[in-house]
């Protein structure tokens, strides 16, 4: 085993010691990356493979490239989940629950439609977000206003918490996640 340095750091040399599966996936997607012509040329960044080994034998496996570089090293997808399509499964879900329920307590056949409807159209908004982020953002844009302009009236006519200030709330939240969400695109 070789000897460490004071600081306890020595440059990983491929073959010198096992891989991990953190090291394996971004390693692959650096790959990815660098063939892709998508790595970005940094002063500092001489190499684009800097990877630090930190301990002895199993230890902590520590994967960086400079400080504030922002494209050196690439994340899994899964680990990149936005707000805005958090909330509009959230949102979704809701929905299809809101038509489901306004169905059993009132025998609303218009209720189950339209929410079954317009929470598929948001879970698939938010499905299509990673790849697709305009046509996501697009799709939860339209279905949060139409959604503002059924309930908002109809809170302001009723005063009624259930289904009409709960679903005017929803609605507004999604038409201003969907517009930062735009903004920051």
């Amino acid at each position: 085993m070789a000897i460490l340095g004071s600081a306890g750091r020595q440059p990983a040399v491929r073959g010198s010691l096992p891989r991990t599966d953190l090291e394996r996936i971004l390693g692959s997607r650096k790959e990815d990356i660098r063939h892709s012509g998508r790595m970005q040329q940094a002063g500092s960044l001489h190499s684009p493979e800097q990877i630090g080994v930190f301990g002895r034998g199993s230890g902590i496996i520590a994967m960086s490239t400079s400080a504030g570089q922002r494209d050196g090293v690439a994340l899994p997808i899964a680990l990149m989940i936005g707000a805005a399509k958090i909330y509009f499964i959230i949102f979704g879900i809701l929905t299809i629950a809101g038509g489901i329920v306004g169905y059993v307590k009132a025998g609303s056949m218009a209720s189950i439609i339209a929410g079954s409807i317009s929470g598929v159209l948001l879970l698939l908004a938010a499905w299509l977000m990673p790849e697709h982020q305009a046509a996501g953002l697009i799709i939860a844009l339209v279905v949060s206003l139409l959604l503002a302009g059924q309930f908002i009236p109809k809170f302001f006519r009723t005063f009624k918490v259930m289904p009409a200030g709960l679903m005017s709330v929803l609605s507004a939240i999604g038409v201003i996640v969907a517009m930062a969400a735009w903004r920051r695109k």
